[in-house]
């Protein structure tokens, strides 16, 4: 096993290339009371000891956690912060807020969106009780909620079985990448790191993916290949990266840890006169194959194998260089988009009070998706400010009889981390 804290190695990666920024924007119903909000964060936060941390760098030249006392910052402004700073008081967590939405950063070696969400739905049931609403705790970690060993549990890889998985993923890796957006964006002084936020009503979308043998990842993905087609009729192949999680494989279902995967469907221009149904009936087979449990295990010795390589090096330095050059992330299949669902958050007593949610990351031509009980939120990640690629998938979506509402390109305004 590794030597030190799990959530610790991503960090790694992160001193080299900071891609590894959340930021979940919850829109409320109601102006934000700032005061109110900062009580409310501060009795919440400490429900997740496993968050109150901040970094040092200790003898060996690893990262390494310390328990951090200070509460959490609660910054007015839609604005960018600097976890690890005195600016968050060392965490690498923090709130914004601005208007009627509140913004809840953190640094992606913690946890991703399904762990977020628990630390996102204490905090608002803190500030509308505190608010004097009687609001149901039911799926709710409150502060006297019990810290449960499930909730924090590890993959051991010495208890996963052997198993080879069936059949055999080789991809082409000629897809088309948007690099020349990305070297655009870098050009320009004014340039955007932003996202479209697109709602989409759940019933009639379920609807339509169960009349078309799909799941809301399948659909999406077509959707985005059919987008893709129109945009850019010169290129042949195309493939989509699809999040995985994984943690029920590695009997971990519970944890609050961010164990996740990539799989991966790739379509050509023999497909892009297919309609949706056949699109997503392909899409769906492949991603079934895909979540072999089988692949995940050997996905997380992959995993295990690199942290005990990086605990090998004799000096941060090293560390980080072997952990960049070697990461999963930056040497996978190259995708021409991405999709990552939280999938349906069940937000209980919190849901009068929620108008929407919307994930945001670091990713161009990346979908994030959210749901609760009436809605999908989208937010339709780009760095481009001339409306290519929203264009062409509203119009699938009009194409295909989806209603949406889709608001202004908006700046996310990420997260940095600064570590020591």
């Amino acid at each position: 096993m590794p030597k030190y804290d799990f959530d610790s190695y991503l960090l790694y990666e992160l001193k080299k290339r900071d891609v590894y920024s959340v930021k979940i924007r919850v829109i409320l119903k109601e102006k934000v009371d700032g005061a109110v909000l900062t009580e409310a964060a501060a009795k919440a936060f400490r429900r997740f000891p496993y968050y109150q941390k901040s970094v040092s760098v200790n003898e060996e030249g690893a990262y390494v956690f310390e328990p951090c006392e200070h509460p959490i910052a609660v910054i007015e402004g839609d604005k960018q912060v600097r976890l690890g700073t005195e600016e968050t008081g060392g965490l690498l967590f923090a709130i914004t807020y601005e208007n009627s939405d509140i913004f809840f950063s953190f640094s992606h070696n913690f946890c991703g969106g399904c762990g977020a969400m628990r630390w996102i739905k204490a905090t608002l049931w803190q500030y509308f009780t505190d608010m004097g609403h009687s609001v149901d705790a039911a799926g709710i970690m409150t502060p006297d909620t019990p810290i449960t060993p499930e909730e924090q549990a590890q993959p051991d890889p010495s208890s996963l079985p052997e198993g080879e998985a069936l059949g055999n993923f080789n991809f082409a890796m000629d897809s088309f990448v948007p690099m020349k957006d990305y070297m655009e964006r870098m050009k320009d002084p004014n340039g955007i790191d932003g996202y479209y936020p697109i709602r989409i009503s759940k019933a009639p979308l379920m609807k339509y993916a169960r009349d078309n043998d799909g799941s809301p990842n399948s659909i999406l993905a077509a959707f985005l290949y059919k987008m893709c087609v129109k945009a850019l009729p010169e290129e042949s192949r195309f493939t989509v990266g699809i999040a995985n999680n994984y943690r029920e494989d590695v009997g971990c279902p519970d944890t609050y840890r961010d164990i996740v995967r990539e799989m991966h469907i790739q379509y050509d221009k023999r497909m892009q006169d297919w309609p949706v149904d056949k699109l997503s009936t392909v899409t769906r087979s492949r991603m079934y194959l895909q979540m072999q449990p089988e692949i995940s295990w050997e996905r997380f010795r992959r995993v295990d194998a690199l942290r005990r390589q990086i605990d090998a090096q004799p000096d941060l330095e090293s560390k980080v260089n072997y952990a960049f050059e070697n990461s999963p992330t930056t040497h996978g299949v190259p995708s021409s988009f991405h999709i990552s669902y939280v999938g349906k958050v069940n937000w209980g007593g919190l849901e009068p009070f929620i108008e929407g949610v919307y994930s945001l990351t670091i990713a161009h031509l990346m979908c994030e998706v959210n749901a609760n009980e009436k809605d999908f939120f989208v937010s339709f990640h780009t760095v481009r400010k001339d409306g290519k690629y929203l264009k062409e998938f509203l119009e699938v979506l009009d194409e295909e009889g989806v209603g949406y509402t889709v608001g202004e390109l908006t700046e996310r305004r990420l997260p940095t981390t600064v570590l020591p």
